[in-house]
């Protein structure tokens, strides 16, 4: 499968030889990755070392989505600036702007007490934006219901 290169996203600007240089090294490693469902993230050394960070496509669409910005500038934020998302709705919600509410979820182990699993509590806007993350990008597959948090700001 041939990698595409508008899923690869690179840590610096990269010369003509550079980035030659980077896409084989990189074509090499990934060639037996599945190229249609993860973004790439290169973080090229002075000395040429490479590292590479895979981020699941799902986990780049839900964040452009919710920061409406470009794919490629998602993959960048999730790199460089990880908790960057996860602040802003933070301080947001602090401040009781955007109203933004609090949720929990509640799984089919937490009823049954199978579960020793405390998942995060996630701000947003509704149940369904909930819901989404969950699912989406917590991969959480028995989910029996999301709670809304009632807390006093």
């Amino acid at each position: 499968m041939k990698l595409d290169p508008k899923r690869i996203v690179f840590n610096r600007s990269l010369s003509l030889s550079e980035a030659v240089k980077a896409y084989t090294i990189l074509n090499e490693t990934l060639f037996l990755d599945d190229h249609d469902s993860h973004y790439y993230y290169v973080i090229l050394k002075n000395d040429f070392d490479i590292f590479i960070e895979t981020i699941n496509d799902i986990e780049v669409y839900w964040l452009a989505n919710k920061l409406e910005v470009t794919d490629r500038e998602a993959v960048m934020c999730l790199c460089e600036y990880p908790t960057f998302w996860e602040d802003l709705k933070d301080h947001l919600y602090m401040c009781g702007i955007n109203n933004l509410k609090r949720y929990s979820v509640f799984t089919k182990g937490d009823l049954m007490g199978t579960d020793d699993r405390t998942w995060e509590e996630y701000i947003g806007e509704d149940e369904s934006d909930a819901l989404q993350f969950y699912t989406d990008i917590l991969l959480i597959q028995d989910i029996l219901s999301i709670i809304e948090s009632e807390d006093e700001i």
